[in-house]
């Protein structure tokens, strides 16, 4: 069997468009060319040429602020993620320097006593001198050595109690009213008792920062512990692992950024107690030296320490931060 096509004659507006679509340059051509997807007419790309041309290329950061002259500069400061990743070091530094100049201009206007506060360049001058004394940083050395032992004894402290009284509503009973008496106690009453008891030197020191280190990494490692959701545990122990793999393996994990808020305060705490005592007690340490100058009038000296002392303390809080991020990498995936 043979087939065969039967064909008919086209329409007069069949055979139009045919022509069209046939010659390219036909207005026709060109609209059925422009309404096919993602076509794009001669006239277009030639326009998203020019208009892409014309339009600068965006940007941002700091070098945007800069383009845009110190106004564009000012205004810049408060656009969000203007300054990129830096915006905070920016912005410290930037608050920084313009306390610093409130400060010396107090002084120059004798707004303030020169006599008892002294010039931004007098006392940073004090800073560098004592900074580039060799003896310095065994001083510093001292006050650092006392602040890491009694907070590495408040951590060893803290865990295990913390553990116990997280698991024990028992044993929370029986020790809560003594916590809660000898928590705000404030490590300097309790000096006179530790000169006594201990005398002085290193021990000395080291008692009163335990004290007062110990009682917010304790409270935080116990709330961290009984805020941990039951039903891990509860799963863990469904597949038969051992309470002591569980403790290890899902309750110490999920309340470890607890514990260490905790720790990031006892450190503090720790730095500032060690200080307090050798200001107060004679121990050898940044808190002595700030003593002798005290004693001496030696006024730019005593904001040079002072300065100094508050530096240390944001670098140990810079410190347990990095290490936090570091061994708790989910917990900044959550920020």
């Amino acid at each position: 069997m043979s087939s065969q096509v039967t064909t008919r004659a086209l329409t007069p507006v069949e055979g139009e468009l045919l022509g069209e679509l046939a010659d390219p340059g036909s207005p026709g051509a060109s609209r059925a060319a422009a309404s096919r997807p993602g076509a794009t007419t001669e006239g277009d790309a030639s326009a998203g040429t020019t208009a892409s041309s014309d339009v600068p290329p965006r940007r941002t950061g700091i070098r945007a602020l800069l383009d845009g002259g110190p106004r564009g500069f000012i205004r810049g400061l408060t656009r969000p993620g203007a300054l990129g990743r830096h915006r905070a070091l920016i912005l410290g530094t930037a608050g920084i320097v313009a306390l610093g100049a409130v400060w010396q201009t107090a002084v120059g206007l004798r707004i303030l006593n020169p006599e008892i506060v002294p010039g931004v360049g007098a006392t940073l001058a004090e800073l560098v001198r004592l900074v580039g004394l060799p003896g310095f940083y065994v001083t510093l050395g001292q006050t650092l050595l006392s602040a890491g032992v009694g907070l590495v004894l408040a951590l060893v402290i803290a865990v295990p109690v913390g553990l116990a009284l997280a698991s024990s509503a028992w044993l929370r009973r029986l020790l809560n009213a003594t916590i809660d008496a000898l928590r705000p106690i404030p490590p300097i009453v309790l000096l006179p008792l530790a000169i006594l008891a201990i005398g002085g030197g290193l021990g000395f020191k080291v008692t009163l920062v335990l004290q007062g280190a110990l009682w917010p990494l304790l409270l935080q490692t116990s709330y961290g512990l009984r805020a941990v959701d039951p039903l891990q545990t509860d799963v863990a122990a469904s597949f038969r692992i051992d309470p002591l793999r569980r403790l290890f393996l899902f309750r110490i994990p999920a309340a470890a950024p607890v514990i260490f808020s905790g720790l990031r305060l006892a450190a503090s705490t720790a730095f500032g107690v060690s200080v307090m005592t050798e200001l107060v007690g004679g121990e050898r340490g940044l808190g002595s030296i700030l003593a002798i100058a005290q004693s001496g009038n030696n006024v730019p000296r005593v904001y040079a320490i002072t300065i100094i002392t508050g530096l240390v303390g944001l670098a140990i809080a810079f410190f347990f931060g990095r290490l936090e991020r570091l061994l708790l990498p989910w917990q900044e995936a959550t920020r």
